[in-house]
């Protein structure tokens, strides 16, 4: 058997290349012709690696998942101070939402604009996404429980899902370009669930 035609792409490059034009304009918004562009190659090569535009779409956002939430999940397994470890998760998403091209979160702007019934697939992957990302400060929340920088009475599951909700919403509210003004405030709304 003969091995086939060596790739003459670096596919993460092109998965990454691929994950910025959909961050940029959603699902819907960046047609076959513009990814081939964007990603630099052709339209064989794209079905050959990754299938339809749907598959695709559906390999960037688990790229996503194991690169950007990935980093910011990596903030709280930081030595320290468990709730500042929080904080600077919530500060990671605040800076999503204060990016300079209004890209936001990928995962929020997919939530957005698929809804939760469009495709069952992807919004079970959407879904198990923020279920990582809220259980992960859960669980540093509970960490910050144990050592008492969170109060006996406070319910590390109850703050966990409002700061996820919170962080969502900071992303979206970038990509609606209100100023830093407005995601300032959000960000110190947001901490203020944890005093």
């Amino acid at each position: 058997m003969t091995a086939g035609r060596p790739k003459s792409f670096d596919e993460e490059v092109a998965l990454e290349q691929a994950m910025d034009l959909f961050w940029r304009r959603g699902y819907k918004g960046a047609g076959m012709s513009d990814l081939l562009r964007q990603m630099g190659i052709s339209r064989q090569s794209l079905y050959d690696t990754f299938g339809n535009k749907r598959e695709l779409f559906v390999r960037v956002l688990e790229h996503y998942k194991s690169t950007r939430l990935a980093a910011a999940l990596a903030l709280l397994e930081r030595e320290g101070s468990s709730v500042e470890n929080v904080k600077a998760v919530v500060r990671f998403f605040q800076e999503l939402g204060q990016d300079r091209e209004c890209r936001g979160c990928l995962v929020a702007n997919a939530l957005v604009e698929l809804g939760p019934s469009e495709d069952p697939e992807i919004s079970e992957l959407l879904r198990t996404t923020l279920d990582l990302l809220q259980a992960s400060v859960e669980g540093a929340l509970e960490a910050a429980q144990a050592s008492g920088e969170l109060a006996p009475g406070r319910s590390p599951a109850q703050i966990s899902r409002a700061l996820t909700n919170a962080m969502i919403g900071m992303a979206v509210t970038g990509r609606l370009q209100l100023g830093h003004e407005v995601l300032d405030d959000v960000y110190a709304g947001t901490l203020s669930m944890l005093d």
